[in-house]
C-alpha cells in the first residue's frame, strides 16, 4: 500500500506520493486505473514528490498526466506539491526551491496562497509549425509558448461558446507530437478569460502553465499585472524583471491508501 494526498488549484487535481523515503515510479496502468473517475480515486494528473538533483535544490517534482504520460511541469500542481511537502513536515513552511523537468521554481507561502517565481515564458520559434497551424486557423491571431509546458495560445472575442473539444480535435496531429497544449483566451486589459484542453487529459478547470503562458503575452508596456480567470478560479500574475510571479491557491481534498 501507498499513501496518497488528493489536492486541487482551483480544481485542477491531483494525487500526490512520497517518493523521497522510497523511491516509486508508478506504471502507465496503475495511474490510467487510479485516475477513472468513475472506477478510481479520479485527477488529472499524479505527482511524485522526490529527493532533489541539484545540491541548490530542496525538491525534485515529477509529473503524470491521467493516461500515463510523463509531463515536463504543472504550476497548479507545483502549489498543491508544496503545500503537501509542508502538511508532511518535510520542509519547514518557509521559501522551497523546487526542481521539474524544464523549470526551477521558487515558492513561499503569501498569505493563504503560495507565489511560486521562474523564468518568464517565451514564444517558440518554429516557422514550419506555425504554418501548419495557420492552415487550421486562417486569420485567427495566435501564439506558441514555453512555461515549461508548451501552450498553442489562440486570442478570441468570446471563449464561452467555443467549442474545445473540436478545436483540439482539428489540431491534435499538429499539436501533440510536440507536447503542445490548447488554449484560448480573451483579455479585457488587466483581466485575462481562459479555457484549456491538455494533451492526455482533456478540458480542465484550470492550467497554470497555460495561464503563465497567456499572461506572458498580456504583460508589458503599462500592464505588469494581470488575474487570469478559468471555469476554476483565478490566479494572478505580476511581472518582475525577467521573471512572473504567480500567486494562487491549493486546497486539501482527502488522503487515502492505494495498492501498489
Amino acid at each position: 500500500m501507498i499513501s496518497f494526498d488528493k489536492m486541487h488549484g482551483n480544481g485542477n487535481d491531483f494525487i500526490i506520493l512520497n517518493s523521497i523515503e522510497k523511491d516509486f515510479t508508478p506504471s502507465k496502468v496503475f495511474i490510467k486505473k487510479n485516475s477513472d473517475r468513475k472506477f478510481g480515486i479520479g485527477f488529472d494528473q499524479l505527482i511524485l514528490v522526490k529527493l532533489p538533483n541539484k545540491e541548490d535544490s530542496d525538491f525534485f517534482i515529477k509529473f503524470y498526466n491521467a493516461d500515463g504520460g510523463e509531463a515536463d511541469m504543472c504550476l497548479n500542481g507545483i502549489r498543491c506539491a508544496v503545500s503537501y511537502i509542508w502538511k508532511h513536515s518535510f520542509a519547514p513552511k518557509g521559501p522551497l526551491v523546487l526542481e521539474t523537468n524544464k523549470k526551477t521554481i521558487i515558492c513561499k507561502p503569501s498569505g493563504k496562497n503560495i507565489q511560486a517565481s521562474f523564468q518568464m515564458p517565451l514564444e517558440v520559434s518554429n516557422d514550419k509549425l506555425y504554418s501548419s497551424i495557420k492552415k487550421h486557423l486562417k486569420d485567427e491571431k495566435f501564439f506558441i509558448v514555453d512555461a515549461g509546458n508548451k501552450h498553442l495560445c489562440i486570442k478570441k472575442r468570446n471563449i464561452k461558446k467555443e467549442d474545445l473539444n473540436l478545436l483540439y480535435s482539428k489540431l491534435e496531429k499538429i499539436i501533440k507530437p510536440y507536447k503542445i497544449n490548447l488554449s484560448i483566451f480573451k483579455q479585457s486589459k488587466e483581466l485575462v478569460e481562459i479555457r484549456t484542453y491538455e494533451n492526455g487529459v482533456g478540458e480542465t478547470l484550470s492550467c497554470g502553465s497555460a495561464s503563465a503562458s497567456v499572461s506572458s503575452l498580456c504583460l508589458g508596456g503599462k500592464i505588469n499585472k494581470v488575474t487570469v480567470v478559468s471555469s476554476g478560479g483565478e490566479i494572478k500574475f505580476t511581472k518582475s524583471n525577467h521573471d512572473i510571479l504567480m500567486t494562487g491557491p491549493s486546497a486539501h481534498i482527502f488522503s487515502g491508501d492505494i495498492d501498489e
